[in-house]
């Protein structure tokens, strides 16, 4: 298949023309050979791209061209996680190849594999003729010279003259001498080839070094390395403010002691250990103990043990990155007075007035002043914990109060002057709420750690994460909470916490007490608060107390679920290992690297991230993918609901909805009144008893109703007669019924059936003398059934005798049956099953219970089936009679319309998809969510029998909940276009940020200040890349967007790239 070039882009990439944008093209070619499909890589535009205003902000409408049917089959694909195509399962669309199988392929391979490591042991090709890949120098035997190469440089052979001159500024390659063998060899040491190497002067010779030669440890991704060097002591140095400590950072080493330092490591050791750390939670103890390894795998010579040392020049260093990046470099101030948590990273998509709200955003409407909203988690991690250590130092945070943790020291002191507060539950015994004051602290300086994220992206507020001690106290969590807070400038607060019935119903006043203290800053007076509980740790509360703190029935969250922070909390979980045993301060910036890292990447995740499409990975350079894919999956499931919601919404009368709206509207206004998701009943569902009783009752009728019939009633009227034949058919329904149960008949039960077999065929008989009057000629008909009848075969079984029921019954009998059989099917048997489930779940412990309830619980949902049958039955004689077309209201009626199962939201496979998204590993305990959810029934809201109050209360609630679902996802889409407004102005103001920076410094001498002007300009420049891909993402076309995001057809493994 022949490679193709694309020329020019499909789409403006940012608002630039074609002319402008240079980048790779990939084109994808599909397997059915019809057509490409080609993507933008690698932008880079050839002149910069102004910033817009924010007035041109104020009018940008990403996705708006979407057409459903596209939308709704691209957001089932979308996953944070492998998902094979069901196609893919079952028949491939292509044809498997050898090459689909590498591993296959390479075993023949292995010993070719072999012999050519092997061959690298010697000379090589050069044979025994070896000569100086430099200057042509004979390196064989009898030569005077030695031959050389270099383990960094390649396979070449240097005489030792090349190679010196080829190392003067690498003295940490890794040489080898030819001896029969390669031997390792050193280039800067006295027992090596003897050279110094000579620091100042980037290379040139200096004129006056020191006359001294020292010998550093330096730590280098290569191992650890002995190193001679001479400073330099020429006039020269005397730009060096710092002497030898300034020369060895102006060579990239980083040394261990301000003191005469002796050991140093080089910035790229440095950042290769804090990527390790950040993302693969690496400690220092493995990581010097690979380079030691790698050094001298034999230990046969000593190798300086650094270890200690490392760890202090990676904190150190981590921490200048960490300022460095937040532009203190480039403050008068320097470090001196950096504002609390002026080192943490924000996030770019929640509300801050001061960088990313439009003019006027606290005057808004009161129905859109939910957009300006800022949604906060909360919750406790028990799981990084820190031990006490007898022989610790006093070893402070290099930056407490300044990045996440709170200020250690006004911290301990509120906590010193701390009074338990009293253990009040009006809710549950729940897990968190008892152990606050009694988790086993045994050894432990801390129990675990408290935090604050943002709900809607799980960042780690500034100041948002606090120490425990003795479990989760409101304490402990009432400061965390207020710190992250701070100065958020906002009208309107959404806090989710798992524990929010309990923790909120005196957090005003707390806070009044602590800022009448002094102690902290944030005013909860200046801010509409409202509580709510995370969707999946809801369960554990009662079902008044998840109805009234649901964050699915608040108003102006969307389809938040508050479960962002465990997701976080997934991700830091693994450093645990190592800050375990750190001392304190230590420990904290650790911590506060690894929040760092997760901040920055779920800031440029807004707008990218991997995803998965079949069992290929495809990774994309284009940014705008996070919150793009979410708005794909709430588009798609707005439209969803909204159409599930009008068909509910269709069927009731008008004056019964306003009334059931004017109940929402006050309980969103005042919680204090009715519950409009509860049922109005006195209580929450009747008990085992009051079940078992009435299924006794049920069974007892229909018990007698095998004995008697309308059919032997003296004289026999046509409704008698009708009335008894449908009897009749119920009793045989029943009996297929019970004797295809998947349960073994007792012999009991058994002999039931028997005796019911024998009454329906008496009933059966006088059946048949009724119909020679009321249906004259049936008796030919039946006449000629039993002749096509193989006379060997014994005769049906009474359960399947065809009754010939007559086909004159009148349609409106028919219609009439059913609606009574619909009224059935919707009885509180269903809702009874669930609340016997939800009640097993609860409180059923060992095999005895849950044997009860299980058998009980299968009674119930036999009842339902058995209504079911009759529904189904009827439905099918009614089409018979008048075809398909003529009562559509008579609906097919399935198995999950009965609702027997324990319910479920629609919509909670689509809200879990969003909420996982951009995170990279699964919160821990997460629940899955079943592949198939099911709109709201349609037989809850068909025409049917007088209903109870209780059915018409179930039916309310349905509504209600279908409403919520409705609103909810029509928020979450006008959420996510308001943050990604936010992403792109916040970015905006970064670069703006920089800019500025430039020329902030006039106290600094030139190098310095082109350093600083330089690393400004370079700043600027990355965020203008990101914002870029930002608006290539979110500024094509809907269509466009949702193709970039997903692969309709399987893609070959050709892949062209070419320049655009």
């Amino acid at each position: 298949m022949s490679r193709q070039r694309k020329r020019k882009p499909k789409f403006h990439v940012g608002g630039l023309p074609p002319s402008q944008v240079q980048g790779d093209t990939s084109v994808h070619f599909l397997t059915s050979g019809r057509n490409t499909s080609s993507r933008l890589l690698n932008l880079a535009p050839t002149a910069a791209t102004r910033v817009q205003a924010t007035e041109d902000l104020a009018e940008w409408m990403p996705f708006l061209d979407l057409a459903d049917e596209e939308l709704a089959a691209i957001a089932l694909t979308i996953s944070s996680e492998p998902q094979p195509l069901e196609d893919d399962q079952h028949a491939g669309k292509r044809k498997r190849t050898a090459s689909d199988d590498p591993m296959a392929l390479w075993r023949p391979m292995m010993r070719a594999y072999l012999d050519e490591l092997i061959r690298g042991e010697t000379l090589g090709r050069h044979g025994t003729r070896p000569s100086c890949a430099a200057c042509g120098e004979s390196l064989g035997e009898g030569s005077n010279s030695r031959a050389f190469r270099c383990t960094e440089c390649g396979p070449s052979i240097h005489c030792e003259e090349c190679l010196r001159s080829r190392h003067e500024q690498l003295p940490l390659h890794s040489p080898q001498v030819w001896t029969d063998f390669w031997r390792k060899s050193t280039l800067f040491s006295r027992s090596g080839l003897g050279m110094v190497y000579q620091l100042g002067h980037h290379g040139f010779p200096c004129p006056y070094p020191e006359s001294r030669v020292r010998t550093l440890v330096v730590i280098d991704v290569g191992g650890i390395f002995k190193v001679d060097v001479r400073f330099c002591a020429c006039s020269a140095s005397l730009r060096h403010k710092h002497m030898h400590l300034s020369q060895l950072l102006d060579n990239a080493w980083y040394p261990a002691t301000t003191m005469e330092p002796a050991t140093c490591a080089t910035f790229r050791v440095l950042d290769l250990f804090r990527t390790l750390k950040v993302v693969g939670n690496m400690n220092a103890h493995d990581f010097v103990g690979s380079l030691e390894r790698m050094t001298n795998a034999t230990f046969t010579e000593q190798v300086p043990d650094r270890y200690k040392a490392f760890g202090r020049m990676s904190r150190q260093y981590d921490f200048l990155l960490r300022a460095k990046r937040a532009g203190r470099g480039h403050a008068k101030e320097g470090l001196a007075d950096i504002p609390a948590g002026g080192l943490a990273v924000h996030c770019w998509a929640c509300p801050d007035p001061n960088r990313n709200l439009p003019e006027g955003w606290d005057t808004v409407d009161k129905s859109k002043s939910y957009l300006y909203s800022l949604m906060l988690a909360l919750d406790a991690n028990f799981r990084l914990k820190n031990r006490i250590r007898g022989n610790e130092r006093n070893d402070p945070s290099l930056g407490s109060g300044l990045g996440y943790f709170v200020e250690l020291n006004q911290y301990k002191e509120h906590l010193r002057h701390y009074v338990a507060e009293e253990d009040v539950s009006t809710c549950i015994a729940f897990a968190a709420l008892m152990q606050k004051e009694t988790r086993l602290t045994t050894g432990l300086r801390v129990s675990g750690v408290g935090g604050c994220v943002c709900a809607r992206h799980g960042l780690v507020r500034p100041l948002g994460l606090g120490d425990l001690q003795k479990g989760e106290r409101y304490a402990n969590m009432d400061w965390i909470f207020l710190n992250a807070v701070g100065g958020a400038g906002l009208k309107r607060l959404v806090v989710s916490y798992d524990i929010a019935c309990q923790w909120q119903q005196h957090i005003r006043e707390r806070a009044k007490k602590l800022h009448d203290q002094e102690l902290v800053t944030t005013q909860l007076d200046d801010y509409t608060l409202q509580f709510a509980l995370p969707v999946w740790h809801a369960v554990a509360h009662e079902s008044s107390c998840q109805a009234a703190n649901s964050l699915t029935h608040a108003v102006g969250v969307g389809r938040t679920d508050g479960e962002g922070i465990e997701r976080t909390w997934a991700i830091l979980n693994p450093i645990a290992f190592s800050t375990k045993e750190m001392g304190e301060g230590n420990r904290h910036d650790t911590i506060e690297d690894k929040v760092d890292h997760v901040n920055f990447e779920k800031n440029v995740k807004q707008g990218r991230d991997d995803y998965y499409f079949g069992f290929t990975k495809l990774i994309t350079n284009d940014a705008g993918d996070t919150l793009a894919r979410k708005m794909i999956i709430a588009l798609a499931e707005r439209d969803q609901q909204v159409r599930e919601f009008n068909q509910v919404d269709d069927s009731l009368e008008p004056s019964l909805r306003e009334e059931w709206q004017l109940k929402v509207d006050a309980w969103n206004a005042d919680k204090t009144c009715p519950n409009p998701y509860l049922s109005d009943a006195k209580h929450a569902g009747p008990s085992e008893a009051q079940i078992l009783a009435d299924l006794k009752k049920s069974e007892l009728e229909q018990l007698r109703s095998g004995r008697g019939s309308e059919l032997g009633a003296g004289r026999t009227t046509a409704a008698a007669f009708i009335k008894g034949a449908l009897q009749l058919e119920d009793q045989q329904r029943r009996i297929r019924f019970e004797a295809s149960g998947t349960m073994t008949l007792t012999a009991e039960r058994s002999s039931q059936l028997d005796e019911l077999r024998v009454a329906v065929l008496k009933k059966l008989r006088t059946l048949e003398t009724h119909q020679m009057v009321f249906m004259p000629g049936v008796e030919e008909l039946r006449s000629a059934e039993e002749e096509k009848r193989d006379a060997d075969l014994p005769p049906p079984p009474a359960e399947t005798t065809k009754l010939w029921l007559p086909s004159d019954l009148s349609v409106e009998q028919r219609e009439g049956y059913l609606q009574a059989r619909i009224g059935g099917d919707r009885s509180p048997t269903p809702t009874r099953a669930t609340h016997l489930i939800d009640t097993r779940n609860a409180n059923a412990v060992g095999q005895s219970s849950s044997t009860r309830f299980g058998t009980l619980i299968g009674r119930v949902g036999d009842q339902a089936r058995r209504q079911a049958n009759k529904y189904r039955e009827a439905r099918l004689a009614l089409l018979r009679l008048k075809g398909p077309e003529f009562a559509p209201q008579f609906r097919e009626l399935r198995d999950e319309d009965l609702r027997v199962h324990v319910e479920s939201e629609s919509d909670a496979k689509a809200r879990a998809a969003l909420g996982k998204l951009g995170s990279t590993r699964r919160a821990r305990n997460e629940p899955s969510v079943t592949k198939k959810m099911l709109p709201v029934s349609w037989i809850w809201f068909a025409g049917g029998e007088a209903d109870k109050e209780e059915l018409h209360d179930s039916v309310r609630v349905q509504w209600t909940k279908s409403r919520a679902r409705h609103d909810r996802w029509i928020e979450e889409v006008h959420l996510l276009r308001e943050e990604m407004r936010r992403v792109i102005k916040s970015v905006e103001v970064v670069q703006r940020e920089w800019k500025e920076r430039e020329q902030l410094r006039d106290d600094v001498d030139e190098e310095l200040a082109a350093g600083l002007t330089a690393y400004a300009k370079r700043q600027a420049y990355i965020y203008r890349g990101v914002e870029e891909a930002f608006r290539a993402s979110w500024g094509t076309s809907g269509v466009a967007a949702i193709r970039a995001a997903a692969v309709v057809e399987p893609l070959t493994t050709m892949t062209s790239v070419g320049e655009d």
